[in-house]
């Protein structure tokens, strides 16, 4: 199998010939690249260099799936009116967020194929796909509904609006769902895509309770995935916060009878639990400890834990490995190359 036949087989439910591996590497290879983060991610985004830092992180790591663009959160808020920050060599961050002002937004779609910098976002998408073919699957990187909606309006003040302003919070939500959905199109017009992921932070139920969960998340996240649907694509959905505890597991039904294909658990999860429960239903994708273990090593700390997780999961029917969470700029190269190693090396050592 090459990389991409080996990621969709387990996302399929099928078992690969070997574990497959996504790491939502999403700016981690400016530091393989060498390119400060301004010049690729400011302004009008480099494509060209943005693809390039895509597959110079590539060719080191071998990856089975990639994103195809350097993506960090709140790509709209510069177009809708908020402020980021681009540090040198660090990771972007929102410092103003558009709707944080007012109680009366105006929530006017975006235009992805002409407003700034997603033209350049969909070249890089474009230019990854077409340098890589079949070696690995190219995938849609989007912000989940609620993470997507506290970017735009501000976590506390979110918050408060679900609390004070229901109607007003489902409006943000709605909005950042339409986004999302015309993002993907956007995306998967211009490139040879394989699959969209929903990257969902903030879509906790640790964070705003299971109410929330179930009535602002779920529904949204049928959106996207209808969507995805529509453009022939697989969807997996990455919240944070501990599913697979007493208190939130029953909420796993929920996730799966929106019909997502994939789900990625964050740490502090048990895999035995979401195996019990979830096998056969959806494909796993999960692993290594990315806050602790793989950015704290040493190695054999990172050998250990990446082996018990492909341990669990053998002979990996329906199972992706993965950190966590996402790979930025900052990680240390060498204890991603020891997870890599131990990884392609583990069907091998007849473990």
């Amino acid at each position: 199998m090459n990389g991409r036949e080996r990621f969709l087989s387990a996302l399929e439910l099928g078992v690969p010939d070997a574990p497959p591996v996504f790491l939502r590497d999403l700016t981690l290879g400016l530091d393989e690249s060498g390119y400060s983060t301004p010049e690729v991610c400011s302004g009008a985004y480099d494509a060209t260099k943005a693809s390039r830092s895509v597959m110079a992180l590539h060719r080191r790591l071998g990856q089975d799936a990639v994103v195809g663009c350097i993506h960090f959160v709140g790509l709209e808020v510069e177009a809708l009116g908020g402020e980021v920050k681009y540090p040198e060599r660090g990771i972007p961050s929102v410092v103003r967020h558009p709707f944080q002002e007012t109680m009366d937004p105006v929530l006017d779609p975006l235009d992805f194929r002409r407003t700034s910098p997603f033209p350049h976002v969909m070249d890089s998408y474009r230019q990854v796909s077409s340098c890589l073919g079949s070696e690995a699957a190219i995938i849609c990187n989007i912000e989940g509904p609620v993470t997507k909606a506290a970017l735009l309006r501000g976590m506390e003040n979110l918050a408060m609006d679900m609390y004070f302003e229901p109607q007003l919070a489902a409006s943000f939500v709605n909005y950042a769902t339409d986004l999302g959905c015309e993002y993907m199109c956007a995306v998967a017009a211009n490139s040879a895509l394989d699959g969209t992921f929903i990257a969902s932070a903030s879509d906790n139920p640790d964070i705003f309770g299971r109410e929330v969960f179930q009535n602002y998340v779920v529904p949204n996240l049928v959106r996207l995935r209808s969507t995805a649907r529509d453009l022939g694509l697989p969807t997996i959905f990455h919240p944070h916060g501990d599913l697979s505890s007493p208190m939130n597991l029953s909420l796993m039904d929920d996730i799966l009878s929106t019909g997502v294909e994939g789900f990625q658990f964050a740490e502090k999860n048990d895999p035995e639990v979401l195996k019990a429960k979830c096998q056969g239903r959806v494909c796993l994708m999960g692993g290594i400890d990315a806050f602790s273990t793989l950015l704290l090593g040493p190695d054999e700390r990172i050998v250990c834990e990446t082996e018990s997780f492909l341990s669990t999961f053998e002979p990996w029917k329906g199972y992706v490995f993965m950190c966590s969470c996402s790979l930025h700029r900052g990680m240390p190269l060498a204890h991603v190359d020891a997870m890599m190693h131990a990884v392609r090396g583990f069907s091998k050592k007849g473990i």
